[in-house]
């Protein structure tokens, strides 16, 4: 058995035990996961107190919901949605400080080392050569609301742009990224 599906069998069991109150399982969980955990709500918050406070909320959450944990997903990917929900959440709560108009910097972005695996690497590499390909309105009304996870509101008034015709941009973007994405990986 490799070291990751160790890993990954470990972070399950710590999981299952979670789910009927082990708080010593918890704290392992918190500390084998939260490396991996605190850039997702970082890239999203993009404030490192927001994102730690987020993250303790992320937390409090998976330690109630341990028992919806299905054996077989990936713990780390579930926790991972977990906190990326908290996140947008969490963004959505804030005062309408409207953010610059701004795509993710892919170059300066921090990815933990199991998002920098050779699999991965290539995927976000199709992702990002399938994002060039769009069109720059689509190209930016994604990134805000994927990356951002602005609003579609939110991004109409980031573009000066009718709600429609955001959610129209969005539309065609994402059905011309599958398309990409679909014939890339092929």
């Amino acid at each position: 058995m490799s070291r990751s599906a160790e890993d990954t069998e470990e972070l399950e069991q710590l999981l299952f035990a979670t789910a009927q109150g082990d708080q010593r399982a918890f704290k392992r969980f918190y500390d084998r996961s939260s490396a991996h955990l605190y850039p997702v709500a970082l890239r999203i918050l993009r404030e490192e107190g927001k994102a730690a406070e987020c993250l303790q909320e992320a937390y409090l959450k998976i330690w109630l919901r341990a028992a919806d944990y299905e054996a077989g997903r990936s713990p780390l990917a579930w926790a991972a949605a977990i906190v990326r929900y908290q996140a947008i959440d969490f963004l959505r709560r804030l005062p309408k400080d409207l953010p610059e108009w701004e795509e993710p910097d892919w170059e300066r972005a921090d990815f933990s080392a199991e998002e920098a695996s050779a699999p991965c690497a290539r995927e976000r590499q199709l992702l990002e050569d399938c994002l060039a390909q769009l069109p720059p309105d689509q190209r930016q009304a994604i990134s805000q609301a994927f990356y951002r996870a602005a609003t579609y509101e939110e991004v109409a008034h980031f573009s000066g742009t009718a709600l429609g015709t955001v959610k129209s941009w969005i539309r065609r973007g994402l059905l011309a990224l599958r398309e990409c994405l679909e014939h890339g990986a092929a």
